[in-house]
């Protein structure tokens, strides 16, 4: 099974994302952004659609409040 939500693709998309300088925060960030996707993959190479969906709520969230951050530091 693949991760086909928009909010999966889209919290990658931010942990590639370039920046022209990094914050000291982002490092630590990706980091756990990375952990939720690893974790999203496990649930759904076991099919476990009720961790997937609790995962991509969180992935939602994540994306929202680092992209709000971005934003505010010009990054974005």
């Amino acid at each position: 099974m693949t991760l086909q939500s928009d909010e999966f693709h889209r919290l990658e998309g931010l942990i590639f994302r370039p920046v022209s300088s990094r914050p000291d925060w982002l490092k630590a960030w990706r980091n756990e952004a990375q952990y939720l996707l690893s974790l999203a993959r496990r649930a759904a190479d076991n099919d476990d659609e009720e961790t997937l969906q609790e995962l991509e709520d969180q992935a939602r969230d994540m994306a929202d409040v680092v992209e709000a951050r971005l934003r505010f530091e010009g990054l974005l």
